[in-house]
C-alpha cells in the first residue's frame, strides 16, 4: 500500500529542496505526492487611494498562474516516477494545510521551515510552526540551510 505524502510549497526557490526531500521519501516507501499550494484570501483584493477594491478576474489569473506552476512541478515529479497530484487552495494556509492532512488521510507532510528568528515567529508567525501545532499527522521539516558567510 502507498504512502500519502503532502507537501505545501509556497513557489519559492527553497521549495526545490522541499520537493527533492519528498521525492526521496515517496521513493523508498512507495509513496504518491499531493503538492498543496494555499492561496491567501486576498490574492484579488487591490488597495489604492479609494480603498479596497475586489477583483475577481484578478484572483482568477493569480490562481490560473499557480495551477499552471503546481502542473510544471507535477510533471517533474512524475518524470522521477512518483505519482502526483495537485492543489490550489484559498484560506489560512496552517488550517488548509491541517485540514487537507486531515481529508486526505496523509501519512506524512513534508513541509518547509525558513527558520526565521523567534522574535519573527512571535509576531507574523510561521506556517511550519502553526501546522506543527496543530497537526496529528507525522510531519518532517525541512530547514532551509543557513548561509555560513
Amino acid at each position: 500500500m502507498s504512502q500519502k505524502i503532502l507537501v505545501p510549497i509556497d513557489f519559492s526557490d527553497f521549495n526545490r529542496t522541499v520537493i527533492s526531500k519528498a521525492v526521496d521519501y515517496a521513493k523508498l516507501v512507495n509513496g504518491e505526492i499531493y503538492l498543496i499550494h494555499v492561496a491567501t484570501l486576498d490574492i484579488g483584493v487591490i488597495v489604492s487611494e479609494t480603498g479596497f477594491t475586489y477583483l475577481p478576474e484578478l484572483e482568477q489569473t493569480a490562481l490560473n498562474e499557480e495551477a499552471d506552476q503546481l502542473g510544471k512541478l507535477k510533471l517533474k515529479i512524475e518524470s522521477e516516477g512518483i505519482k502526483c497530484e495537485t492543489m490550489v487552495k484559498q484560506g489560512i494556509p496552517a488550517d488548509i494545510i491541517v485540514q487537507e492532512a486531515n481529508d486526505l488521510k496523509v501519512n506524512l507532510i513534508v513541509i518547509g521551515s525558513l527558520g526565521h528568528n523567534s522574535l519573527y515567529n512571535m509576531f507574523v508567525g510561521s506556517v511550519a510552526s502553526d501546522v506543527i501545532k496543530h497537526s496529528s499527522v507525522p510531519l518532517l521539516v525541512i530547514p532551509k540551510e543557513k548561509s555560513t558567510s
